[in-house]
């Protein structure tokens, strides 16, 4: 018999950065960001959160923790999550004194810090999508100063990389490493090897081959056209479908696998060193999930 799945590295204080956009991507500015989880008796959780950037929210909220899903209680926030693994759960929510509707993955890297992305909807209008890095911080240690990205709105608003100058998801380079595998039900089916190759084509496309992974062929090749904000697939990959970025470190989007005719949701967050990214996606036929796998990829540049 499984073990129920829990998410048991979240407990502390964490503080840090996250990065805040509209709904077309465009830099909207830095917010500081705190939360202080505490566990409480009979499988419940307290976290008071504390957000100052674009918009600003503070408040708390308790979550039930059930074998392999956490009801989140409010008042500050009303839901459901998934926990797919002890470090990774994959929410939807309402942000009652916001009135958005969120959907949202947390994921912790290396056991001190998390990385996050917030899709936020007032109802099918996206509103926000807030990049986050966060580090766990002891009790007695000094807020830490976040790092941010030097400019304003105004700056950086037409500005794609958000004052990087580069699109990380687009540089040439191999991103490779292990994802945990899930079926549809949720029963582990173990770790696979994952990896990526970028190539430059010519300005504004790119090549993508994908190989491993526990759903699909094992290679898979794509041709990506790109103004920066967004990327889609030409007619003639074995792949279809686009994606949305976030200051180039974040994206969202849907595929579609023409051999396996199965459909992937992907989500991607890139730390701010760019040396890695978190990974998840769910693979569904038609409306129906039959499996996911997620983890952390390292980058190696060409």
């Amino acid at each position: 018999m499984n073990q129920p799945i829990q998410f048991k590295q979240g407990l502390g204080r964490w503080a840090g950065n996250a990065e805040v956009f509209d709904s077309k991507g465009c830099f909207l500015g830095n917010g500081s960001d705190y939360r202080n989880v505490q566990s409480l008796p009979e499988g419940r959780v307290r976290i008071d959160v504390s957000f100052v950037g674009p918009f600003k929210h503070s408040g708390h909220y308790f979550i039930q923790q059930q074998d392999d899903h956490r009801l989140y209680e409010g008042p500050a926030n009303i839901g459901y999550a998934e926990t797919l693994s002890e470090n990774l759960v994959d929410a939807n929510a309402y942000w009652s004194a916001l009135g958005l509707s969120q959907r949202f993955f947390l994921m912790i890297v290396d056991g001190n810090l998390q990385l996050s992305l917030a899709q936020m909807s007032r109802g099918e209008h996206m509103m926000y999508v807030v990049v986050g890095q966060n580090d766990r911080v002891p009790e007695d240690t000094p807020v830490p100063q976040p790092t941010v990205v030097s400019g304003t709105h105004y700056d950086l608003h037409d500005d794609p990389t958000s004052g990087r100058g580069e699109i990380l998801f687009h540089r040439p380079g191999r991103w490779s490493g292990e994802l945990s595998a899930l079926d549809g039900e949720r029963k582990p089916l173990g770790k696979k090897l994952y990896e990526e190759i970028i190539t430059p084509i010519k300005e504004g496309m790119l090549g993508l081959r994908i190989e491993g992974g526990a759903f699909g062929p094992e290679v898979r090749k794509m041709s990506l056209v790109t103004n920066q904000w967004q990327a889609w697939a030409t007619d003639d990959s074995e792949i279809v479908g686009s994606y949305s970025l976030s200051g180039g470190r974040a994206l969202s989007g849907q595929f579609y696998h023409r051999e396996a005719h199965l459909r992937c949701w992907r989500r991607e967050v890139v730390t701010l060193d760019g040396t890695r990214k978190a990974v998840v996606q769910h693979w569904y036929r038609g409306g129906q999930r039959v499996g996911s796998q997620f983890g952390v990829m390292e980058f190696e540049s060409a």
